[in-house]
């Protein structure tokens, strides 16, 4: 029985290989927004509106065209390097033909180099929305291209591609995928 044990308990223990874009347990960053540290610029896009937990939601509308932007350099999302992000957050759209979306880009960033976007993509919010006026948790994974530099920049951000009713974004969860 002690050997059944054991043997159990290395199993258990032992840890198999993922496979490529497999989530590697990496929490790149959480959010709520009742905090806002790592994520820029300003607060204006910080809503009462409407949050899901909390008191606060990331918003876009006509006033607020981008909500608030997590930005870090690729090298410190990770201590593996990323093949891509898992991003899991609540949405609640004031209107189902709101274009808004939940934006991945990557952009060069270093001495002498001109910024310019090496990856970009969005989640269409209303593609996984099925009722207008109620939170619904959202999902996707973005596969990044290989070979991007550490020290660009990654960048998430709610953009409302010209929407005027409301969008709101909150309790957003991004994972590492090796």
């Amino acid at each position: 029985m002690a050997a059944l044990l054991s043997a159990g308990a290395a199993l258990g223990c032992s840890k198999a290989k993922p496979e490529a874009g497999s989530w590697v347990g990496d929490i790149v960053t959480t959010s709520d927004f009742e905090s806002v540290q790592g994520w820029v610029p300003g607060a204006s896009s910080i809503s009462r509106d409407h949050a899901r937990s909390g008191r606060f939601a990331d918003r876009v509308d006509a006033s607020h065209e981008f909500g608030l932007t997590f930005q870090l350099p690729l090298a410190q999302a990770s201590v593996h390097t990323l093949s891509g992000l898992d991003i899991e957050a609540w949405t609640y759209l004031s209107s189902l033909e709101a274009p808004a979306t939940l934006q991945v880009e990557v952009w060069a960033h270093g001495p002498g180099q001109d910024p310019a976007p090496l990856y970009s993509e969005g989640l269409l919010l209303r593609e996984q929305v099925s009722d207008s006026c109620k939170w619904t948790k959202v999902n996707k994974r973005f596969a990044l291209r290989p070979g991007m530099p550490g020290e660009a920049n990654l960048r998430i951000f709610l953009w409302s591609r010209g929407g005027a009713k409301p969008v709101y974004l909150d309790d957003i969860r991004i994972k590492a995928l090796e």
